[in-house]
């Protein structure tokens, strides 16, 4: 989707004083979109805030959720007991609620109550200061961990990165679980990940690496978002086979970040010669470059 779709998008969905909202800012600026019950939607634009006139209903929520999902919100009831659902150009939706639970599984989310959209970005070329660091001097792409904060732009970057090496020449394989590193549609992906990318879109991280590592020859395997202990061991796997991987984590700092169970394994074994940790308070702004054994490089401090 180009950015004028994008708003386009979002404002068919909305009541007209948000579309207007929409439309008034600046190409690329719009990061987050906020609705709830009893209040005003919110608009995070660059670092600003811009509230809409208006107040919602719960109803309105509703309706708007369900716009967005193009009338078939109800239908997709598994991804709404993550939390959150994807839409059309890989943006996701992030929706609260009451929700109906069975023991310590949630069954269903009702009453919608607020949502939160984080608008997917294509910003070509945010990568850049990356890329000198993901080849050896044989020009093997080396595994990198992406870190950061939600909303500070790792999917963004990871895409970039994928793009880029793929413009290379690298064989990228993507398995993009939530939709939203190439958001397909029809089978052709929205989003730039480059020419010579093939993507396994919708399927679980652990089931997809192995998928790509069995069937499509990768030199690189992309995936967002790792976390659980099978997540770890499929990295490892590909990590035995030769194969590089390119990933990101929810984190504020390397140590709390690595540290953390099955990671921490990946870490002992420095399966990836590069993490990257993003900026705390500027979006897809990279703080630190460091090795597979933590140090930092080019220059840079550890902070």
């Amino acid at each position: 989707m180009t950015w004028m779709e994008t708003i386009q998008f979002f404002s068919g969905c909305m009541p007209r004083a948000v579309g207007k909202t929409l439309a008034a800012q600046a190409e690329g600026a719009v990061r987050e979109i906020r609705v709830r019950a009893g209040g005003r939607a919110s608009i995070l634009a660059g670092e600003e805030e811009v509230l809409c006139p208006g107040t919602f209903s719960q109803q309105q929520v509703a309706q708007v959720a369900e716009a967005l999902c193009e009338h078939a919100l109800y239908v997709r009831a598994e991804e709404q007991r993550q939390g959150f659902v994807t839409l059309r150009g890989g943006h996701r939706m992030g929706l609260c609620g009451r929700v109906v639970a069975h023991g310590q599984s949630v069954r269903a989310l009702r009453e919608i109550s607020s949502l939160c959209v984080r608008v997917a970005a294509q910003r070509p070329g945010v990568a850049d200061a990356l890329v000198p660091y993901l080849r050896d001097e044989d020009g093997r792409v080396y595994s990198v961990l992406i870190i950061g904060l939600p909303g500070m732009g790792k999917t963004t970057l990871l895409r970039d990165a994928c793009r880029t090496l793929s413009k290379q020449g690298v064989h990228m394989c993507v398995v993009d679980e939530r939709s939203e590193i190439a958001a397909m549609s029809g089978g052709v992906a929205q989003l730039d990940v480059g020419p010579n990318t093939d993507v396994l879109d919708g399927c679980a991280k652990e089931a997809g690496l192995r998928w790509m590592l069995r069937a499509m020859s990768p030199e690189m395997l992309v995936t967002d978002e790792l976390g659980s202990a099978l997540d770890a061991q499929t990295v490892m796997d590909a990590s035995k086979c030769g194969v590089a991987v390119m990933a990101t984590l929810h984190g504020r700092d390397l140590e709390t970040a690595l540290s953390r169970g099955a990671l921490y394994t990946l870490v002992q074994n420095q399966v990836f010669q590069r993490y990257v940790l993003l900026d705390t308070r500027r979006v897809g702004s990279i703080r630190l470059i460091c090795d597979e054994k933590l140090r930092p490089l080019g220059g840079q401090e550890a902070v």
